[in-house]
């Protein structure tokens, strides 16, 4: 069964180089740093869960690309316009399903919205439509989005820009009550402040589970989205991948 699946996956991965855009597509990735997702690594490249996923299925398309870390804006910007643009670790939501093709699930997510650990008042969608928090969020990010679809006043809502950890820092300094994350990120940004988790308290999860998904551009052509497709299904066939659950 083994010699069978490798043998379907190398039969895909020799149908997807014969194809015209094989190696002619030059796609830059964007992302952003959000580790453990996606970061720089010590040797300048970047790496993390996310990145692992993305560069295993663009090396089986057999598709020239290059992965680019920057600010997460000018990422979504850019994967909007550019012909050759992809973009991850990209949240999906309602909203953004009118601009993006949605290639490849990379996990599921689990959003919270974190507070001080000294601040009890129980965290309610009731309590945050009623503007009883100010919560801060990062611009372009799905924080503000989600807060917003949440129904917290927009006057209760700080957009930082998407800097270090401006969101976590808002709240430990009193500034504001709380800010949305995801648990894994939640853990990352406390490691990077060099806080202990004690620090914070887990709110409340908010009713959402989208996922991070490796996406493309409404813009960029059809038989590119199509080849990352194939190369994505050979992988789970072949046991190589499996799907986020």
């Amino acid at each position: 069964m083994f010699r069978f699946l490798s043998l379907a996956i190398w039969f895909v991965v020799g149908l997807l180089l014969q194809a015209p855009f094989a190696r002619a597509t030059g796609l830059v990735v964007y992302t952003e740093d959000f580790p453990p997702y996606n970061y720089l690594g010590p040797d300048g490249e970047v790496t993390g869960t996310s990145t692992e996923r993305v560069r295993q299925l663009l090396d089986l398309a057999g598709l020239d690309y290059q992965i680019r870390l920057v600010p997460w804006s000018r990422a979504v910007q850019l994967s909007r316009t550019e012909p050759n643009a992809l973009i991850y670790t990209l949240a999906r939501t309602p909203k953004r399903d009118s601009f993006y093709d949605w290639l490849m699930p990379l996990m599921r997510s689990e959003y919270h919205l974190f507070g001080r650990s000294e601040d009890n008042r129980p965290v309610t969608l009731e309590a945050l439509k009623a503007g009883d928090f100010r919560t801060a969020c990062v611009t372009a990010n799905i924080s503000c989005e989600m807060l917003a679809w949440m129904g917290v006043p927009a006057d209760k809502i700080t957009r930082l820009p998407n800097q270090g950890i401006l969101d976590l820092q808002m709240v430990l300094a009193g500034r504001a009550d709380i800010y949305f994350n995801d648990l894994e990120g939640h853990k990352a940004q406390l490691k990077q402040a060099g806080l202990s988790a004690a620090f914070f308290r887990d709110a409340m999860r908010v009713p959402y589970e989208g996922g991070f998904y490796l996406a493309a551009g409404r813009q960029v052509p059809t038989e590119i989205r199509t080849k990352i497709r194939q190369a994505y299904d050979a992988l789970l066939r072949a046991g190589e991948m499996t799907a986020p659950r």
